[in-house]
């Protein structure tokens, strides 16, 4: 999961290749494409083959047209319709690597897929697992424990909508029961995301919270018989912040 302030991306990467879920966000001045993907790809050499789209928004999508223009090869997918995209709906499922990837939600594409339209995917290695649920909020929380509830249980949940309470519902944390949350968000941004009480919550049921406010980018290790957290507070590049401190009284 890198530091992109406000936004989201997460690189899966196996033998020196790799795929994109969510692009960050885009700004007058730039975008996380630019500042944070990218060179961290080049830093690590990786080929990036597939770029996910989890939904509409610009902190989610603001980096593809730069990302499409570095690796034009990279295939994308998505729940959006009318793009050309490969459709990200359930029920799709393809092997990667040795990664096995199954979408859970939306159950159809949109012209404008918003927070609870997220492509949700988990991702499976055979013994360790990964729940990626973009923005999904309690609604999708609730489609997803009622249609795929057995598919829900991960070892690593990277946390809906930035940590807010719109999101992480109990049922749905019950139902994934991972071993540790990930959240992406900046530091001192204006919605107080991650919201405490959220934070509070994933540690009242005993699962390990870290966020990239506090650690910066984190890297999850997987081994045959153990995998592992990784906290970048000083990045080898400089990353970008949501300039704007919180406003008091939100997300508490």
């Amino acid at each position: 999961m890198l530091d992109v302030g406000h936004g989201l991306a997460v690189v899966i990467e196996q033998n020196g290749k790799g795929i994109l879920y969510d692009t960050g966000d885009r700004w007058p001045a730039g975008s996380a494409a630019e500042r944070h993907i990218l060179p961290m790809l080049n830093w690590r050499n990786i080929e990036l083959e597939q770029i996910i789209i989890s939904h509409i928004h610009l902190d989610h999508i603001g980096g593809l047209p730069m990302m499409r223009r570095a690796f034009p090869q990279a295939t994308v997918r998505s729940p959006i319709r009318g793009e050309g995209h490969l459709p990200c709906v359930a029920g799709e499922r393809w092997r990667w690597q040795s990664l096995q990837f199954e979408v859970l939600w939306p159950p159809k594409t949109r012209k404008r897929p918003v927070n609870d339209d997220s492509c949700v995917i988990r991702i499976d290695d055979g013994q360790y697992s990964l729940l990626l649920t973009g923005d999904a909020e309690k609604k999708a929380e609730e489609q997803l424990l009622r249609l795929r509830r057995d598919r829900l249980a991960a070892t690593v949940l990277q946390v809906g909508h930035h940590g807010s309470k719109t999101s992480s519902t109990p049922p749905f944390l019950r139902a994934v029961n991972p071993e540790a949350a990930l959240a992406s968000a900046s530091r001192y941004n204006k919605w107080r995301l991650p919201a405490r009480k959220v934070v509070a919550r994933y540690r009242a049921n005993g699962i390990q919270w870290r966020d990239t406010t506090r650690s910066g980018q984190l890297s999850v290790l997987f081994f045959a018989n153990d995998w592992q957290i990784k906290g970048f507070r000083e990045q080898l590049i400089p990353r970008w912040y949501h300039q704007r401190f919180g406003v008091e009284g939100d997300n508490e």
